[in-house]
């Protein structure tokens, strides 16, 4: 039989929606509103994902804006958080390539 181990106070949800992987953070406080991450649904953005998890496991405060509990800005602004920007850079030139080569096959096809 699995032992069960108790869900941490810093635990949050993650899925994935095409392209973005999304983190949720619970709320904090008395008005417990919690919030949402959008993040590239690839290598950098899971690199991403575990510091935020790693610093979440030592955060004293899990407020939205504190150490481990950062928001959409700070993700795409922050440099501590580079490897989202890398992602974004990485998406970003595979979907150029991606046109190139689609608009290379319709002239292929006489399009």
């Amino acid at each position: 039989m699995a032992e069960t181990y108790p869900i941490p106070g810093y635990a949050v949800t993650l899925w994935i929606a095409g392209d973005d992987l999304w983190i949720a953070f619970p709320g904090q406080g008395p008005q417990e509103r919690g919030h949402s991450v959008r993040l590239p649904a690839s290598a950098a953005g899971l690199q991403t994902a575990i510091a935020i998890l790693k610093e979440r496991a030592k955060a004293p405060d899990l407020k939205l804006g504190h150490r481990g509990t950062p928001t959409q800005y700070e993700l795409e602004q922050d440099k501590k958080y580079g490897a989202i920007l890398e992602a974004m850079r990485a998406d970003s030139e595979d979907k150029k390539l991606s046109k190139a080569r689609a608009a290379a096959e319709l002239a292929e096809l006489g399009l």
